[in-house]
């Protein structure tokens, strides 16, 4: 079955597209100098984040952020349903990764004695080799539950 995400989110698919464009021409939104040193990254219904190198190029972009809204509305066609706001931040923020679990893995010494226990309890006819083994395993087995 096949989603078409476009269909079920047309406001959101729409926003990507506008900050698609956006993204290319940035330098004649902002100026080439202002351009080189800022990137839009996340166009929202009533903002637009933009990462900056430093703070004298986000307080320039703050100053602006009625021209963005504008070009944004005269180019793209895009118009906030509220009040629009230029959020500026210092980098890209990553996107969280899960990182996996570790797995935990106790170590459980088995003594001699409860094997040998276990081993006298088993069939005379089992070969002593698979005895031993059987008898490791279900001490082991004990020891690990906390038995």
């Amino acid at each position: 079955m096949n989603v078409d995400i476009n269909r079920l989110f047309p406001e959101a698919a729409r926003r990507a597209e506008i900050l698609e464009g956006l993204k290319r021409s940035w330098a004649s939104v902002v100026g080439v100098t202002l351009a080189r040193n800022s990137q839009p990254y996340n166009l929202g219904v009533n903002y637009l984040d933009v990462a900056t190198r430093n703070d004298k190029v986000a307080g320039i972009l703050r100053n602006m952020k009625g021209t963005i809204q504008r070009k944004l509305s005269e180019r793209y066609g895009y118009k906030p349903d509220g009040d629009f706001s230029l959020k500026v931040t210092k980098e890209v923020p990553r996107k969280r990764t899960l990182t996996p679990r570790k797995k935990i893995t106790r170590s459980v010494k088995v003594d001699d004695e409860d094997v040998k226990k276990y081993m006298q309890g088993s069939p005379e006819t089992l070969p002593e080799e698979i005895n031993y083994s059987l008898s490791h395993l279900r001490a082991y087995l004990e020891k690990r539950k906390g038995r």
